[in-house]
């Protein structure tokens, strides 16, 4: 079967093409509110803060209540790494709130030599780049719905299993609702494709993931208790619908994060995240744990 191909200049016009919905007039009630609380019972319930930490995949396409002009800047080392590979990856990413609709991110994964295996060497394995129009509902209230596209590319030649070899454009449709605002428990679901473009690097799939062109529905629920943050997210992910292929991915993923702040009110703060996986597809079935670390900077620009 042949792929589309996906030049970088169409993914860079489809971004311009949100940025302009994005910049258009909002209609009435389009505003959010600036502190990002969920009413005065909600327990000092901060939905930024709540949302970024839950998993990767829903971290940056769900919408949520930054001011215009806040940047998240982040360095994500994994620990698994250590016990597993012969290199550590290091993603290192920005997302900035361009204005109250508007968010763009960029993700540069890094790898280098951790020292316990062999010469791995060091450099960049991946591109990430993303654009995500969100509250487009605004008559949802503190829920939301956002649209969005990433576009994922391989960057010079790295070790065969950091990228499988092929570029992805995913566009997406994500939702979020606060199930329980005044014990904070969130509801949280995406619907997305992921289109593949052959490179000329060599290709290298993962266990139990699907080789074509694929559908994705994800769906979970997040509560935040006072010094940690759990998550349980479920998703089912299939190619009977976008290629010649019949095959589907079921997976189940719970996570807790830990954030740390050397004190209140830090722009600075440390994620601990420890999570588990039970995976069933082509391949069988995996289960497995992992964990990583988060160290972001969080600049948000003074209201005016």
């Amino acid at each position: 079967m042949n792929f589309p191909r996906f030049p970088l200049s169409s993914v860079l016009g489809a971004t311009l093409a949100f940025l302009a919905a994005a910049l258009a007039p909002a209609r009435a009630g389009a505003e959010t509110p600036a502190t990002g609380k969920i009413g005065a019972d909600s327990m000092g319930w901060d939905l930024p803060e709540f949302i970024d930490r839950l998993p990767d995949l829903f971290s940056d396409r769900l919408p949520n209540f930054e001011r215009s002009g806040a940047v998240r800047i982040y360095v994500r080392p994994h620990f698994g790494d250590f016990l597993h590979r012969d290199y550590v990856r290091i993603p290192i990413g920005v997302r900035a709130k361009v204005t109250e609709n508007f968010e763009s991110s960029t993700e540069f994964e890094g790898y280098v030599t951790h020292g316990l295996g062999d010469a791995a060497g060091y450099g960049f394995s991946n591109l990430r780049l993303g654009a995500k129009c969100e509250h487009v509902l605004p008559q949802l209230g503190v829920g939301g719905i956002s649209v969005g596209l990433n576009y994922q590319m391989p960057l010079g030649r790295p070790p065969l299993d950091l990228t499988d070899g092929y570029r992805h454009l995913q566009p997406y449709l994500a939702a979020t609702h606060p199930l329980m605002p005044s014990w904070p428990m969130l509801g949280y679901a995406t619907l997305s494709a992921d289109m593949l473009d052959r490179t000329v690097l060599m290709k290298h799939f993962g266990r139990n993931q699907l080789h074509s062109n694929s559908l994705t529905l994800s769906a979970g629920v997040a509560h935040e208790w006072k010094r940690f943050h759990g998550s349980l997210t479920a998703t089912v992910n299939t190619s009977a619908l976008m290629s010649n292929e019949t095959k589907q991915v079921y997976s189940l993923r719970p996570e807790v994060v830990l954030p740390w702040k050397s004190r209140s009110g830090s722009k600075a703060q440390v994620l601990l995240t420890l999570g588990g996986r039970a995976v069933h597809g082509p391949d069988g079935t995996e289960l497995g744990l992992s964990g990583s670390m988060r160290v972001e900077f969080n600049l948000k620009r003074a209201a005016k």
